[in-house]
């Protein structure tokens, strides 16, 4: 019986732990900022978390692929809107959709963000806002 309850006990901590480090933001440099404007070549509204690619231009005038990683999808469908806002969906974005992406950028340097920003192609907030959109470098245009 004792062993029973220590392994249960153990199996808890295990998956306690577990759930902790998959929403750590250890992989993001949370003390910097950026956006990227790109068009959009996969969208996946799926669990357990949001996925947006877009294609972007660096400096050089290279293509690069940058992704970014929102909520739920459950949770962004549900959100309550400002007047006037758009609900996410699955068709909110569309390959070939001229967005910005703006968040945290990956730790390694790979371009993958943590959104707190996506601004759909008619200008319409769907994560963030103006406030924070004018306090972030653009690094792709």
């Amino acid at each position: 019986m004792i062993l029973k309850t220590f392994l249960s006990f153990l199996a808890s901590v295990l998956f306690i732990g577990i759930s902790f480090a998959h929403h750590g933001g250890a992989s993001f440099n949370n003390e910097v900022n950026i956006a990227v404007r790109g068009k959009v070549t996969r969208f996946d509204f799926i669990n357990p978390h949001v996925l947006i690619y877009i294609e972007a231009t660096d400096d050089n005038g290279d293509t690069v692929e940058w992704s970014g990683e929102i909520t739920s999808p459950n949770r962004l469908a549900r959100r309550e809107l400002a007047a006037g806002a758009v609900r996410w969906s699955k068709d909110v974005l569309q390959p070939g959709d001229e967005i910005v992406l703006g968040g945290n950028p990956a730790r390694n340097g790979s371009p993958f963000l943590r959104l707190r920003l996506v601004i759909d192609s008619k200008g319409n907030y769907l994560n963030g806002d103006e406030d924070y959109f004018k306090s972030i470098e653009l690094i792709s245009d």
